[in-house]
């Protein structure tokens, strides 16, 4: 499957949608879709879109699951239908009834290493083998995956990555989902899917 790399990052969505019940039985509904602005708030959103080609998109959504089968973020994707664009979730902010401290579960997809070639393994997400990244286990035919790797290092040794969201601890919760899309495709009806299953109709 042919890959779309930028170099940066992230965003949010308008509305009233309906309610979806997948095959696993997990429950979701949409909130609410808007644009958003591409400036992150530290210690909720992460990151930030730093590329005058990408727009911050947020879909807000509750979500009802079982204990037994808790929701796989990763499996999060939007879908572009007319320039057959597949974007992965490229930010994420969950919680429960008071907002308190919201769930920050990112996870780096590569392995990076300091000047002493020793992995990098504080102040930045973690690289876990263990934790599943579901984004391309879905693929369709036909589409080309947008995910934005992030630098972690510096302009001149960069350290890049890109990240995935791991399985929720929650069971009954809202989650904020954040795409960054191409600023040439706002305006134009998209597809929000879990795993393989279509949940709604998106405009931004």
């Amino acid at each position: 499957m042919k890959k779309v790399y930028l170099l940066l990052l992230l965003t949010y969505g308008v509305s009233n949608y309906s309610q979806t019940i997948t095959k696993d039985e997990i429950q979701i509904s949409i909130k609410k879709a808007k644009l958003v602005d591409n400036v992150s708030v530290v210690g909720i959103r992460q990151l930030k879109v730093t590329s005058n080609k990408l727009r911050k998109v947020m879909i807000k959504t509750k979500i009802k699951s079982k204990p037994e089968n808790k929701t796989k973020l990763s499996a999060f994707s939007l879908v572009d239908i007319k320039n057959k664009i597949r974007y992965r979730l490229a930010d994420y902010k969950g919680y429960t009834g008071v907002i308190g401290y919201p769930e920050l579960i990112p996870y780096r997809k590569t392995e990076l290493f300091n000047k002493k070639g020793k992995p990098i393994q504080y102040g930045i997400p973690p690289f876990d083998r263990t934790e599943k990244d579901f984004f391309n286990d879905y693929d369709k035919k036909g589409f080309v995956n947008f995910e934005v790797p992030i630098n972690f290092g510096t302009a001149k040794n960069p350290k890049m990555s890109v990240l995935y969201f791991g399985e929720t601890s929650y069971k009954k919760f809202t989650a904020e989902l954040f795409f960054a899309i191409l600023v040439e495709n706002t305006g134009l009806n998209y597809e929000l899917y879990y795993k393989d299953e279509k949940i709604a109709d998106i405009k931004f």
